[in-house]
């Protein structure tokens, strides 16, 4: 069973969110208004990320564009010491082991508490001037070794999971996905890890604060034989809109997701860190007020993803029964279909890779 992906447009967030901050704003600013935009924003990925070369889709004549993926790790690695580790190290040290004074960037930090569920936030405003910051989370969990990558990757690829904790977007739908992973494996070579996931995907988001976003975006996960994972993601580049799906004659403000990754670091039998690493331009919104959003949206994921995690230890649990979908060889990536399962036990299968906020 093939495992569709896609990233979110503008998950943005919760409206009290938006309003606790321009409530702020206006009480140094009277004169500030938050202001509706109605225009369509041109928004695509950077070409310095993209190759000329392509791949099948799982659809006949459809063709996907391949990243240059020595540029693209090369820069999440720069901007996630957990992205870096994932990739060179047999045994990474997670967290613990990274020295923020060995940073490529300088970043500024928000926020830092070792000992709870958020440890560290940091941020580079107007990261390679695109306007918006660059948002690095923190967090450390304890949850089921079996099928890491994929179920945590669940929580924002999932429809069911991810209304759990943000009910903001209207279309999550699969466009393409690889025809084959072989494909992907003779361009990345063997630096990167196992590609399990590679695909296309589209997302529109409701009437909230602001009007209806919509994002089209290329995106993947990795294994590493640590038991380490990365998801990643970018926009897609303006020259593939002709993928947007038939039903969506109607072009949306778009949002673009500059740079994304979220790493998965293994510290013990059961737990293990994340390092949660976003770019997101939401055309119309500025900066200062963006920043403060995406990160408690990326909070929020993690609120949740503490409970849902943990309740993989439990008998019933949601996580436990989503694990015993699983196929025992954990080499697979797809839950069993040769057998019923429980409707409990299995999450949406229209998934996608939903990246917050």
């Amino acid at each position: 069973m093939k495992l569709p992906l896609i990233i979110s447009a503008a998950l943005l967030a919760r409206a009290a969110a938006v309003q606790k901050v321009c409530a702020r704003q206006s009480r140094y600013n009277p004169s500030f208004i938050p202001r509706r935009h109605h225009q369509v924003i041109a928004a695509f990925g950077n070409p310095k990320y993209y190759s000329n070369k392509f791949i099948r889709a799982d659809k006949d004549g459809v063709e996907l564009k391949v990243p240059k993926f020595d540029v693209f790790f090369d820069e999440l690695q720069k901007v996630s010491p957990l992205v870096k580790q994932a990739i060179h190290e047999e045994n990474p040290g997670g967290i613990a082991a990274i020295d923020d004074a060995a940073d490529v960037y300088k970043w500024k930090n928000m926020e830092r508490h070792p000992n709870r569920l958020i440890s560290q936030v940091d941020k580079i405003d107007n990261f390679q001037d695109h306007g918006v910051p660059l948002i690095r989370v923190r967090s450390s969990l304890r949850g089921p070794s079996k099928q890491r990558g994929i179920y945590f990757s669940e929580l924002i690829s999932t429809t069911d999971l991810r209304h759990k904790w943000d009910a903001t977007n209207n279309i999550v739908e699969t466009i393409y996905n690889a025809a084959d992973l072989d494909d992907i494996k003779r361009f990345q070579g063997d630096k990167y890890g196992e590609p399990v996931m590679f695909g296309v995907g589209y997302v529109k988001t409701k009437q909230s604060v602001v009007s209806p976003r919509e994002q089209m975006t290329l995106c993947g996960v990795q294994n590493f034989p640590s038991g380490a994972s990365t998801v990643w993601g970018v926009e897609l580049e303006e020259d593939q809109n002709h993928l947007f799906p038939k039903d969506q004659t109607k072009r949306m403000p778009r949002s673009t997701s500059h740079l994304f990754a979220m790493t998965m670091i293994p510290t013990g039998e059961d737990t293990f860190d994340v390092e949660y690493v976003l770019q997101l331009d939401v055309g119309g919104l500025p900066g200062w007020l963006l920043g403060p959003v995406v990160t408690e949206t990326v909070k929020k994921m993690f609120r949740f993803a503490e409970k849902y995690c943990e309740s993989g230890f439990e008998e019933g649990g949601e996580l436990a029964k989503r694990l015993a979908a699983f196929p025992a060889d954990e080499e697979e990536s797809s839950p069993q279909t040769d057998e019923p399962i429980d409707e409990a036990c299995v999450l949406d299968e229209n998934r996608a890779l939903l990246m917050p906020p």
